[in-house]
């Protein structure tokens, strides 16, 4: 089914408003290959200006689910009353697009939306939900090993993410990504905050020691510095984490992932915990399971009609 969809493709070449310059063939064929893809300059500044706006706009009135995480927090205690207001080392926010004018304009009209199609050899792209982290200068707070798709109620073969730096960030502090590990099958999901397993997900065999398998020379680790300007595009499927933020020279690093679906995309009621949608967007869409993702909640944005 996969190569069927990556011989779709629609774009091949096209340059979409915003963007700086058309992505190459080599381009796509490591984000078939690897499961990633770093794109240089490829975005405008225009709309890096709009998503700066968006993220301080974001911060500012932040959503039901936002999560302030502090050196000593835990699942337990995320969100007992008052968390917002003490110290913070790492915020990350979900589904802003829903109330940050800004935001929802880039997730309809940015180049995001068609450069996400073309690497998914789809002729469409649903707009599923924003992720916004920020991670202050000198925190340790790291992003343990993961992929996506076992958080989301989402399944399908057409499912990545356009990963966009709004401050510059070193290769030492930026997201590793497992070359090929798109292709090895999912794994249980852990909170971020505390690593601590999803309730009720046995189902799925424990993430490997990907930092033993790196050690051993038996995977390779993948990194970027990147600068605004700059996108990430990886798959879904793909094994990745991030250390802290300890570069003095560094200050705050602020990214924004926008996550989109192809063809093929279905809701998917998975067995046990899960995080996207979060508990305030999911009774609002209506799906049920194996129905077609896209809906009044998460609209196809590309292409436009």
């Amino acid at each position: 089914m996969r190569s069927v969809f990556r011989a779709m493709g629609t774009m091949k070449g096209r340059l979409s408003s915003g963007m700086t310059r058309c992505l190459t063939q080599a381009e796509c064929q490591a984000y078939r290959d690897d499961g990633v893809v770093c794109l240089r300059g490829i975005l405008d500044q225009a709309w890096i200006d709009k998503m700066q706006q968006g993220f301080t706009e974001a911060m500012q009135s932040p959503g039901p689910c936002a999560e302030f995480i502090g050196k000593d927090t835990t699942w337990g205690t995320l969100f007992d009353e008052g968390s917002v207001n003490r110290d913070f080392e790492m915020f990350q926010d979900q589904f802003c697009t829903r109330r940050v004018k800004s935001l929802a304009r880039v997730a309809q009209d940015s180049p995001a939306a068609p450069i996400i199609a073309e690497l998914l050899a789809s002729t469409t792209a649903t707009f599923f939900y924003d992720h916004l982290i920020l991670k202050r200068s000198g925190t340790e707070k790291a992003i343990p090993w993961h992929q996506d798709l076992p958080y989301w109620k989402v399944d399908g073969q057409q499912i990545g993410s356009i990963w966009i730096p709004l401050d510059p960030m070193p290769e030492t502090s930026s997201v590793q990504y497992i070359r090929g590990s798109h292709l090895w099958g999912l794994f249980r999901p852990r909170h971020f905050v505390d690593s601590s397993p999803y309730e009720n997900t046995e189902d799925l065999p424990p993430m490997p020691d990907i930092d033993t398998l790196l050690a051993k020379d038996e995977v390779q680790g993948l990194k970027f510095t990147v600068s605004p300007g700059d996108v990430v595009a990886f798959d879904a499927r793909i094994v990745h984490g991030s250390p802290g933020n300890l570069e003095p020279e560094s200050g705050d690093q602020r990214r924004i992932a926008l996550r989109f679906v192809g063809d093929d995309a279905t809701y998917c009621e998975r067995p046990g915990e899960t995080a996207i949608p979060t508990p305030d967007i999911d009774p609002l869409h209506g799906l049920k399971h194996g129905d077609p993702l896209t809906c009044h909640i998460f609209p196809r944005v590309w292409p436009q009609d």
